[in-house]
């Protein structure tokens, strides 16, 4: 099962990766959460999927995006999962830090376009 997982603190965000996502049916299934938070929570309970599509924002309140990869990094089963932080940042030193990072697979700036999310599934998820 294909599936892709949003993690964005801005809910206009998600709704419209989800929209492009789910028109596109390159994928079986669309889970969003809106923090770091609520994510983390989901996939450490056992029934988290393995072999997720993960985009995550980087600049998100309370927990951001390279605190959730701390945190996600030491959790065992996740390693399957593969990370692309999807954001606006433009700042050099995030990308250099996505590249040191074991479970980020790609770095890539907003807005998800159908082109991207085509080239994301056939090189993470096939």
């Amino acid at each position: 099962m294909k599936r892709i997982v949003l993690i964005d603190d801005d809910a206009t965000t998600n709704y419209l990766n989800k929209m492009i996502i789910e028109r596109s049916a390159l994928v079986d299934e669309v889970l969003t959460f809106d923090s770091a938070e609520e994510a983390l929570t989901f996939f450490n309970q056992s029934n988290s999927p393995e072999d997720a599509l993960v985009l995550l924002d980087i600049n998100m309140p309370i927990m951001n995006g390279w605190q959730f990869l701390d945190q996600y990094g030491s959790m065992e089963r996740t390693k399957s999962n593969k990370i692309v932080l999807l954001t606006s940042s433009i700042n050099p030193s995030d990308k250099q830090l996505a590249d040191e990072k074991l479970n980020v697979v790609d770095y890539m700036s907003k807005p998800l376009s159908v082109d991207m999310l085509q080239n994301l599934v056939s090189t993470y998820l096939n």
